[in-house]
């Protein structure tokens, strides 16, 4: 996209949330609050959240028709409950709150840095700026004459791959019925324990923000390396992303996989350790991971309290499994894409000597992997000895794109000759996700 120039949880040791490192940004939402932003007591007149919309606009319409200071109160006190929730649209316009006096230009007006102003509503310290947007997925930016900033009030985004843009992202509106969905900042998940901070970002599908879906819950898949899942085709080593967020609208849309709420929290500078290769590091992260991280995330979205999948691949797909087979409480599901089983395995700690220890859980299992069995590329003959294991267990073995979920299934998946990186695990994201996710 191309911007101007310039541009259920297991009773375990609790882990404090501590403050690290700069606060999270102000736009993204207090953990406090709701899901969507939705204010504790919900005492405004509008409907929650951004199913608000179409009436926070009819009573900007009115108020700015009338100039009536209780008018302006009320819309004050209606945007206030959605200070951080992006645009609000409806109908084919769009009302962007801003700081002060600014431009919105995006996309949707050809990146006109003068057709749609914001300006003070009744002269009042009120700034707002209301214009049409036809449906659709539209980056943009605030433009105030001199500088192109990101919409601090608005938590999606999106990956921008144009030079001229040093942000590498965009803001972003999504009209609730452009069939498509979109990634949002949710706050910094920090640990005190680990002694680290790590960002965290969510997809939500098609339709979420559609007034109609207000109270609709979605299923909640966490995922590792949270940095690398969506289509940044700037990181991974020049692999881009594993470019979920664009498999979801696509199996989505094709009634294959069903709208589910992704949650990616990035991994940190300790990532190999918290990921399996210090064991009390891993052991710390694990608890972090199910009694902080998750409530905290989960608190922002609209989950639909069942259990929760979890997956990632190399290491990512190594904590998975650790994560699933530890609290079978929390969790349903797990996918390991190219798991690196190999820690521990000169003391007897890999995963596969403690496999027996767990003993069959009630857990929908999907495991792949690429490279050679004879030579082990890819964790090859690894994931292998871990599969049969598992079927030893109990577990029965179907294969991708074969698969039903159920507490005895395992998905199995191989691609001969595929890499260890993120180009190979995009390639098969599809096949995990309809395992897991399959529309009904």
């Amino acid at each position: 996209m191309r911007t101007p120039p310039g541009l259920l949880l297991a009773p375990v040791l609790a882990l404090v949330l501590g403050a690290c490192g700069s606060p999270s940004p102000s736009n993204t939402p207090d953990a406090g609050t709701d899901p969507d932003g939705r204010t504790p007591d919900g005492a405004t007149g509008c409907p929650a959240g951004l199913a608000g919309a179409p009436c926070v606009l009819a009573l900007h319409d009115r108020t700015v028709a009338s100039c009536e200071a209780t008018a302006i109160a009320e819309l004050r006190t209606e945007l206030d409950a959605r200070k951080d929730l992006g645009p609000l649209w409806a109908a084919g316009r769009a009302l962007f709150r801003t700081d002060g006096i600014t431009h919105v230009a995006g996309e949707f007006n050809g990146w006109s840095t003068t057709q749609l102003g914001s300006s003070a509503v009744c002269g009042s310290d009120l700034f707002v700026a209301v214009g049409a947007v036809p449906t659709g997925l539209w980056p943009y930016k605030l433009f105030d004459g001199q500088t192109w900033s990101l919409d601090p009030h608005d938590p999606a985004f999106a990956y921008d791959d144009f030079t001229g843009n040093p942000d590498g992202e965009n803001s972003v509106i999504n009209t609730p019925d452009s069939g498509r969905g979109h990634i949002v900042r949710l706050a910094r998940a920090c640990s005190t324990a680990l002694a680290n901070c790590r960002e965290v970002t969510a997809y939500y599908p098609p339709g979420y923000t559609a007034p109609a879906n207000g109270a609709q819950t979605y299923p909640v898949l966490f995922m590792h390396d949270g940095q690398n899942l969506w289509d940044d085709h700037d990181c991974c080593f020049g692999h881009t992303g594993w470019e979920l967020n664009v498999a979801l609208d696509a199996e989505i849309a094709a009634g294959r996989v069903a709208p589910v709420i992704v949650i990616g929290a990035a991994s940190s500078a300790a990532r190999n350790d918290e990921y399996g290769l210090s064991p009390t590091k891993l052991a710390t992260f694990l608890q972090f991971q199910v009694m902080e991280l998750q409530p905290q995330a989960l608190a922002q979205v609209r989950w639909d309290h069942g259990k929760l999948a979890v997956a990632g691949s190399s290491l990512g797909g190594l904590v998975s499994m650790h994560l699933a087979l530890t609290y079978p409480q929390t969790y349903g599901a797990a996918a390991s894409l190219s798991g690196a089983f190999w820690p521990g395995q000169d003391t007897n700690t890999a995963l596969r000597d403690l496999l027996p220890t767990f003993g069959k859980q009630p857990l929908s299992i999907y495991l792949d992997h690429g490279g050679n069995v004879a030579q082990n590329s890819d964790g090859a003959a690894d994931s292998v000895e871990v599969r049969q294991l598992m079927i030893g267990l109990g577990w029965q073995r179907s294969d991708s794109p074969s698969c039903t979920p159920g507490s005895n299934a395992l998905c199995y998946y191989f691609e001969p000759g595929a890499t260890h990186d993120e180009l190979a695990w995009k390639a098969r994201t599809w096949r995990f996700l309809r395992f897991l996710f399959p529309a009904q």
